[in-house]
């Protein structure tokens, strides 16, 4: 009897004991339970955050696309207009010359016109009587008649004669009219349309800056890379090496899309555009590859004299890789484009493109100088980081 008591105490105590215990680990139970949950909740909104910056970035990418190809198309417009206000300014030149001359033949025409008046007017005062009476008698009256005849018959023909080169001088004066009128329209569209680029600008580098937040230090590193290079080729090398570096960045740009995306990576095939490459400017070519420079050497790349304050573009899709001043060459862009291609551009009195920007064919990245002599723009195409023909690609 007594034995059964004691194993009834033992399991009560066992059972009693259990109780105690669950009571303890349900509240350690229940702690483990709700930090799980919480860090459910927080890899759940983290995901929901990646995915909102992930689509407010393709957003952005999408509108910096929208504006890319706006850009292009005012580039386009103004560049058009570079083109007439030159062709209008040769022709107002032309025109101006050929008044001058005009006024110039109608002047010898009005002297002319004066001594033949004038002899005539000498020839009408001396009475017939005197003439009958002179000692030469008849043949000195026949010479004065034939002299008057001829004198009178030159009036006519002179006097026709201006009045012609009036009635050429009035066409030419409209014609000149003319076309300044057309000049000043085209100026009003041309400062209208600049107006216009240089806001989409503003807008394309705000874009730029959300889409690009490490560009501004990467711009700093190629400016420091720069000071070291000696010359195009060091430099070109110098900012390979440093884009091979760039972390979780696809460095080789080559894919033979139909349509640029202006995107990193989404560039068209340069190497397929042989002979279709836009001039980055609008002007005449003054130097040709491989002409001589002086000192022995021969020319990289070619020279275009453009208009003062020309707008240039991006001859191709590409990545922006350099931004500024180098050596002699002033103010520099080099463009990256696909299949190991790079285009330099110098001479620039001011540059709106940046390091780490991805451009569209045709998009502006500066102007020229206000003066002839700080409108001339060098363009140099390298493959794989030599000097080739740029005059074999450009259209």
């Amino acid at each position: 009897m007594k034995d059964e008591q004691v194993k009834k105490y033992s399991r009560l105590a066992i059972y009693l004991s259990f109780i105690a215990s669950s009571f303890v680990a349900f509240p350690s139970y229940a702690s483990s339970k709700k930090d799980l949950s919480e860090t459910r909740a927080a890899i759940e909104q983290s995901k929901e955050r990646k995915a909102s910056l992930e689509k407010d970035r393709g957003s952005l990418e999408q509108e910096l696309v929208a504006l890319q190809e706006r850009m292009v198309r005012s580039a386009a417009a103004i560049q058009q207009v570079e083109k007439d206000l030159s062709v209008a300014e040769d022709k107002l030149s032309v025109l101006n010359l050929q008044l001058s001359e005009k006024n110039k033949l109608l002047e010898v025409s009005k002297t002319k016109l004066a001594s033949l008046t004038e002899a005539a007017l000498r020839l009408s005062r001396t009475p017939p009587e005197a003439i009958i009476f002179m000692p030469e008698g008849s043949e000195t009256t026949m010479k004065a008649a034939r002299a008057l005849k001829m004198a009178t018959s030159g009036i006519k023909d002179e006097a026709e004669s201006i009045r012609l080169q009036m009635t050429e001088l009035g066409n030419l004066k409209q014609k000149v009219n003319s076309q300044r009128s057309a000049l000043a329209e085209r100026q009003k569209t041309y400062q209208t349309d600049n107006q216009s680029l240089e806001k989409q600008l503003a807008e394309r580098r705000r874009l730029q800056e959300k889409l690009s937040g490490d560009a501004q230090e990467e711009a700093k590193k190629l400016a420091r890379l720069a000071k070291e290079a000696e010359d195009l080729e060091g430099l070109v090398s110098t900012i390979e090496k440093a884009i091979k570096l760039r972390p979780g960045l696809k460095t080789e740009m080559s894919t033979n899309d139909a349509a640029p995306k202006g995107i990193r990576g989404k560039l068209r095939s340069f190497a397929a555009a042989k002979g279709k490459v836009r001039s980055p400017v609008s002007g005449k070519i003054i130097q040709q590859y491989g002409a001589s420079s002086g000192r022995n050497e021969t020319s990289r790349g070619m020279v275009i004299l453009a208009r003062a304050e020309a707008r240039v573009t991006a001859p191709y899709d590409g990545e922006v890789v350099y931004a500024g001043m180098f050596l002699n060459y002033g103010r520099m862009v080099i463009i990256r484009h696909s299949d190991d291609f790079h285009t330099l551009l110098a001479g620039l009195a001011e540059i709106d493109a940046r390091t780490g920007e991805f451009l569209l064919e045709g998009e502006p990245i500066g102007a020229m100088g206000e003066k002839e002599s700080s409108s001339r723009l060098y363009v140099e195409l390298r493959k794989k980081n030599q000097p080739v023909d740029p005059a074999a690609w450009i259209k």
